[in-house]
């Protein structure tokens, strides 16, 4: 249960802070937790009230959050290799985590938004895999120094 809440609470806090920096580089001074030209936003924007809308993004963020949470749950407990926990979880996310952004407003429904969304979330999750590997290979370091070998 303590991990759930805090899945919610680190998607919500993240949800939040993206929102902001967007608003502030994108919008005429005027916040808005989601892009009102995509998708969703225009369906939002035509059907609800602001407070209504900043409560389906908190919702959205919070189910983003237990997503990345307990997705990692492929790295544990498997006889997997690496490369397959990494490529199966890469997949999962992508495929889970695509339809999410798209309910959070975060991009238009075109060809372009949705090759460019899908290339950036590549490039962040390489970077992140490639410092997780580099923070790993540290501790493994580590260890291994006061094992003495």
């Amino acid at each position: 249960m303590k991990k759930l809440i805090h899945a919610i609470q680190n998607g919500v806090f993240i949800g939040l802070m993206i929102s902001i920096i967007t608003s502030l580089i994108f919008s005429d001074g005027k916040y808005a937790p989601l892009y009102p030209g995509s998708f969703m936003g225009e369906i939002y924007y035509n059907n609800f009230d602001e407070p209504i809308i900043m409560l389906i993004s908190v919702g959205i963020w919070a189910m983003i959050g237990v997503l990345m949470t307990y997705g990692n749950m492929i790295f544990t407990d498997t006889d997997w290799s690496i490369t397959k926990q990494t490529v199966v979880h890469f997949l999962m996310i992508l495929t889970l985590f695509f339809p999410l952004a798209i309910l959070a407003g975060w991009f238009p429904l075109n060809l372009e938004s949705i090759a460019s969304f899908i290339i950036i979330f590549t490039v962040i999750y390489i970077a992140m895999w490639f410092g997780t590997l580099q923070s790993n290979k540290k501790m493994v370091n580590e260890i291994n120094e006061k094992l003495g070998r």
